[in-house]
């Protein structure tokens, strides 16, 4: 019906435009442009039965509690203050005009710093970057401390992963590192680092190929991962990007995963709109809706379906969990994000105990 319903208002469209032209040829372009786009329809907005809604409510379905409630959690120790402002606005208090942006391992001045945001702004990526010269460094956060709307968060990895951790579960911490949260930066620097898979990449061209991901996360456990042979208790690594997370694991040693990796990305889009619940007129599905799970060996082609929203797959003893996420078209904070995605997913996992 919907769809018999949009023909028919197409051809309504196209035979008023028709009428008009026709009575009126010599009719300015711009009048007739003013008037197609006062007669083009908004597009339906999304509700249950949008990609959007569906996938929102199969999470919900997938989302449920371990078996196994967390007792011990180890958080590193670090703590700030986050100053949670537009950088466009932070750029003017500095007296700084949009110029060509550049990449800056270390950053120098706040001419590096301007260079730094509009890179990065460009490819709608975050990025982190060292400030070499303190005295600069605590002139700008002065100023954007100060600025009118700017707005005060407890900061730092172990705080907020500490935090969430806390407001669900009364916890002791414990001397090993059984898991790690990466974003697509921290990824590609691990692998170029070490000389692994897709290294040669000086930076991910736009949404990172989960094929691509899938190698370095795979590389990552099998090589520096936990085994008889080896001393490293990683078994665990959840990778979030802005339109995916991957959740990979050493089988044997997690359970849980699907509501997992489901909980992290809903946690995305609900922090990053601040709604209590999947709004899915305020969020899109951007994630590739096929792709390869590897381009270093015969990988298997996976398509997406948002009923059916996390995607399995196995490689040698090492199983991946994927699914997209619902970007918020309008976020209202997102700091601290990638802290909160790892914290929630981390929650809904479950440890297998090896004695």
């Amino acid at each position: 019906m919907a769809l018999w319903r949009g023909s028919a208002y197409a051809g309504f469209l196209a035979l008023a435009v028709g009428c008009v032209l026709l009575l009126e040829p010599q009719l300015p372009g711009s009048a007739l442009r003013s008037l197609w786009s006062s007669l083009q329809l908004a597009p339906a907005p999304a509700g249950p039965g949008s990609p959007e809604g569906r996938l929102a409510a199969a999470w919900d379905a997938l989302i449920v509690r371990p078996a196994r409630r967390w007792r011990r959690v180890a958080v590193g120790v670090n703590a700030c203050v986050d100053v949670v402002l537009s950088g466009v606005k932070l750029l003017e208090a500095l007296g700084l005009s949009p110029g060509n942006g550049k990449d800056h391992t270390i950053l120098h001045s706040k001419n590096d710093l301007e260079e730094a945001f509009i890179h990065f702004m460009g490819k709608g990526v975050a990025a982190e970057r060292f400030f070499s010269d303190k005295e600069a460094f605590h002139d700008i956060a002065q100023i954007a401390s100060e600025l009118p709307g700017a707005q005060h968060y407890v900061g730092g990895n172990a705080a907020l992963i500490g935090q969430k951790f806390a407001a669900n579960s009364d916890l002791k911490v414990f001397p090993a590192v059984t898991s790690l949260g990466l974003n697509e930066q921290e990824l590609l620097f691990l692998s170029q680092a070490a000389s692994g898979p897709h290294s040669s990449l000086s930076s991910w061209n736009g949404v990172p190929d989960v094929g691509m991901v899938s190698d370095i996360l795979f590389w990552i456990l099998k090589e520096h991962g936990r085994s008889k042979s080896r001393a490293s208790d990683l078994t665990r690594i959840h990778f979030h990007t802005l339109v995916y997370h991957i959740l990979a694991t050493v089988d044997g040693h997690w359970a849980n995963q699907l509501a997992a990796v489901a909980a992290g990305a809903r946690v995305a889009g609900t922090q990053a709109c601040a709604t209590e619940t999947i709004d899915a007129s305020r969020v899109s599905l951007r994630a590739p809706r096929e792709f390869m799970t590897s381009h270093s060996e015969a990988g298997s082609r996976i398509v997406i379906d948002p009923s059916r929203p996390v995607a399995e797959w196995h490689r040698e003893g090492v199983s991946f969990h994927f699914t997209p996420v619902l970007v918020c078209k309008d976020p209202v904070r997102t700091v601290g994000l990638g802290d909160a995605i790892s914290a929630e997913g981390l929650f809904y996992s479950e440890v297998r105990p090896h004695y």
